[in-house]
């Protein structure tokens, strides 16, 4: 790396040197890195090709999973949901234990890796709902039973909340095909007062697609009441939503 010292301090590519302004000054640096010839043919980088073929896949994979996964972050995520989606996607494809190195596949991986997922890592799960719940799962559906509760007290309140209300999320996903086909329900409108909320079971139909993996997500969104209407607040930062089964 060398430093600019002329009066006219160049910025851009120019043959195999790039000139840039940096925090302490300009400089200019050569063009380095392994021809890409040698890293698609040289078998000393046999292993590079393997990472880069599971990195690709995983990539693929994340892209589908934004997209099942749109319902979600239209309410609840944080500037790096994206990224971590594609680590998650990473993760579960080296956790494939039948195929070969460079040739592991999602679809074969553990899926129950991205069980627990948080959505909005600034607003997590277990850092905005204290109330707890029981899964409710059966061939047909997958729902939640709350505890009684007080929702002033078990539910934190961000500035101008008046209610909240709960959603599921159910999707199918399958990296070959992409299926991705969502479904979203609400729970009822719930009051962040001091009144002690009991009986609070809801739940969404299971999305049956054959050769498809099937996710859950749990989530909350908050609520401003106005002259008995309800409206989303603009401010989505606060709105967790974790993933709670996969199948």
């Amino acid at each position: 790396m060398a430093r600019q010292t002329s009066f006219i301090k160049l910025e851009g590519t120019m043959g195999d040197v790039t000139f840039y302004k940096g925090q302490n000054g300009s400089f200019a640096r050569q063009k380095g890195g392994v021809d890409k010839a040698k890293i698609l043919n040289d078998p000393s980088f046999q292993r590079v090709r393997e990472n880069l073929a599971e990195f690709a896949r995983a990539a693929a994979v994340s892209n589908i999973l934004k997209g099942a996964f749109r319902e979600i972050t239209l309410r609840s995520k944080d500037l790096r949901t994206h990224n971590r989606l594609y680590t998650l996607a990473v993760k579960v494809v080296k956790s494939d234990l039948v195929s070969k190195r460079g040739q592991r596949e999602f679809m074969l991986g553990d899926h129950s890796l991205m069980e627990e997922f948080q959505f909005n890592i600034n607003a997590t799960w277990n850092s905005t709902v204290f109330a707890k719940y029981l899964p409710q799962n059966s061939d047909t559906e997958v729902g939640v039973a709350f505890e009684t509760f007080i929702p002033g007290v078990k539910i934190a309140k961000p500035t101008g909340a008046t209610d909240a209300r709960f959603f599921l999320v159910a999707c199918a996903i399958n990296p070959e095909e992409k299926i991705q086909p969502t479904n979203l329900v609400y729970s009822q409108v719930i009051k962040l007062d001091q009144e002690p909320l009991t009986g609070l079971v809801f739940s969404i139909p299971r999305i049956i697609v054959e050769n498809a993996i099937q996710v859950y997500a749990l989530g909350i969104e908050y609520l401003q009441e106005v002259n008995g209407a309800y409206y989303a607040l603009n401010d989505k930062s606060h709105n967790a939503a974790k993933i709670i089964l996969t199948d």
